[in-house]
């Protein structure tokens, strides 16, 4: 089968305590997930029986043409065991060469935790679904590069990152040029690529499932969050203090409105424009440490990665059992059709 041909950059670089990725390797490129849940105080992962293989493994699928890995690793869970989950920590990237072996393949994964929803297997690519122990599971797992996530799963739940809570920055997606607009700066909208930016926005936020989406008072903000809020919902809110104004003219303001979105206890998203996005990215990677975490500083924010681009976000996961410590950090930029 041959790798899919898609249009636009495929960006992906994340980082947790055990992993570290930057962007993409290999021909052939899939993405999936571990299910896992707490049963009677015991981690369990659900693995899944694939007739045309009779193997064990995790729910996993190779990138649709136009998709981002996030897309891919939510969807093929959705479609193979009916579980409508929302990405957790990365679990690292598995990598070999296909069965001709003349082709590197890559399956990059994440953790998604099942709450109340009971896995549907499609019958066609998945027959079977069984909840197991770890111990259990990796006796079942046909391949030996299966137990590699597992592992990683086990690790982060006895450290106490497995459970966490997604913080998304969205930086707007692009405007029209300014020198192209003779009205108030608040109202100035997305350019004809941007709506075409924030389209690809909403199907990769639909892999974290924000439901507080605290933005700036700026029309092209608005804009840019519109599709994901109008198909999957949300509580939006304008707040000054994501105003590029108010942001520079009350820094300890919006450190102190920062830090208060960082502790919330659901899935939220701010979004703004360049420079705000650039000083919460500043902020957030002093947090980082600060707190002395085993996830890298530098990327977060550095000399080459100071700010997002237009459209892109980046996915900080909060761990429940640490007091919010940041324990993961992704980027990812939307892939435009």
């Amino acid at each position: 089968m041959r790798a899919a041909k898609r249009i636009g950059k495929l960006t992906s670089t994340r980082t947790t305590a055990l992993t570290t990725e930057q962007g993409t390797n290999a021909k052939i490129l899939a993405a999936g997930t571990i299910p896992w849940r707490i049963k009677s105080g015991q981690l369990q992962v659900l693995l899944i029986h694939r007739p045309d293989y009779n193997d064990w493994s995790w729910p996993k699928g190779r990138l649709n043409a136009n998709e981002t890995l996030p897309e891919t690793a939510w969807r093929e869970t959705k479609e193979e065991v009916g579980l409508n989950l929302s990405l957790g920590i990365p679990l690292g990237v598995t990598r070999y060469k296909t069965a001709e072996g003349n082709k590197r393949k890559e399956v990059w994964y994440w953790a998604a935790r099942v709450v109340d929803q009971k896995p549907s297997p499609d019958s066609k690519e998945v027959d079977q679904t069984r909840w197991a122990t770890v111990e259990q599971a990796q006796r079942l797992l046909s391949k030996e590069a299966d137990q590699q996530p597992l592992d990683r799963l086990a690790t982060a739940y006895e450290a106490k990152q497995l459970a966490t809570i997604p913080f998304i920055v969205l930086r707007q997606a692009k405007p029209i040029p300014s020198e192209a607009w003779t009205k108030d700066e608040v109202d100035r909208p997305l350019a004809d690529s941007g709506y075409t930016q924030a389209k690809a926005v909403a199907r990769l936020l639909r892999a974290w499932k924000p439901t507080r989406i605290v933005t700036s008072k700026y029309k092209r903000s608005l804009e840019t969050i519109a599709p994901y809020v109008k198909k999957h919902g949300g509580r939006v809110r304008t707040k000054k203090w994501l105003n590029p104004k108010t942001a520079s003219e009350h820094p300890k303001h919006f450190v102190r409105r920062l830090q208060q979105e960082l502790k919330r206890l659901e899935p939220s998203m701010v979004c703004s424009q360049p420079s705000v996005i650039k000083r919460i990215l500043q902020e957030i990677r002093s947090l980082v440490r600060d707190e002395e975490t085993l996830v890298k500083p530098k990327v977060v924010k550095s000399k080459k990665k100071s700010n997002l681009s237009p459209g892109s976000l980046m996915v900080i996961h909060r761990a429940k059992h640490l007091r919010g410590q940041i324990v993961s950090v992704e980027r990812y930029d939307p892939l435009v059709k």
